[in-house]
C-alpha cells in the first residue's frame, strides 16, 4: 500500500539522518506510554488530507508498506483512544480527512521509502540520486 508522511525542513533532515521515519505518539516518547507508537501517513498524496497545523507541512515522503501493517486510523484510534477522542479529534474543528489517515504500528526504514518531494520548491529529496540530478 502506497502512504504519504509529511514533515517539516527540520523534520527532514532528521529522518535522513537516522534513516527512517520514527514511530512515535504523538511527538513525546513519554506522552501515553500505553499507546503503541505509530509512524503518522495519509492515504492522500496532499497534505490538505491532514489535521489542522499538519495540513501545511512541506515534504512529502512516499512509503510502501504492507497492507496487513496498514491501519485506518479512525478504526484505529476507537481501539487505542480513550473513549470520545476520536470524535473530539475528528470534528470540523480539526479539520483534514480523517478517513485519509493512517498508521503504521512501527519506525519506516529508507528501504520502504518510495521518494521523498519538497512540494513547496517541486523537487525530488530522495533517493539521492533523484536528489543530485536536480542540483548537478
Amino acid at each position: 500500500m502506497l502512504l504519504y508522511h509529511f514533515t517539516n525542513a527540520e523534520g527532514w533532515e532528521g529522518i535522513v539522518a537516522s534513516g527512517e521515519i520514527h514511530a512515535r505518539w504523538p511527538r513525546d516518547p513519554n506522552d501515553m506510554p500505553e499507546l503503541p507508537r505509530t509512524a503518522h501517513l495519509s492515504i492522500s498524496p496532499d497534505p490538505a488530507s491532514l489535521p489542522g497545523k499538519f495540513s501545511a507541512l512541506p515534504i512529502r515522503i512516499a512509503v510502501e508498506v504492507a497492507d496487513t501493517e496498514a491501519h485506518q486510523w479512525v478504526p484505529w484510534a476507537r481501539g487505542h483512544l480513550p473513549p470520545g477522542a476520536v470524535e473530539t479529534l475528528t470534528s470540523t474543528r480539526f479539520g483534514g480527512d480523517p478517513d485519509a489517515w493512517y498508521v503504521v504500528e512501527r519506525s519506516l526504514p529508507a528501504a520502504e521509502w518510495v521518494e521523498a518531494v519538497d512540494l513547496v520548491a517541486r523537487v525530488p529529496l530522495w533517493p539521492p540520486a533523484a536528489a543530485k540530478a536536480v542540483t548537478a
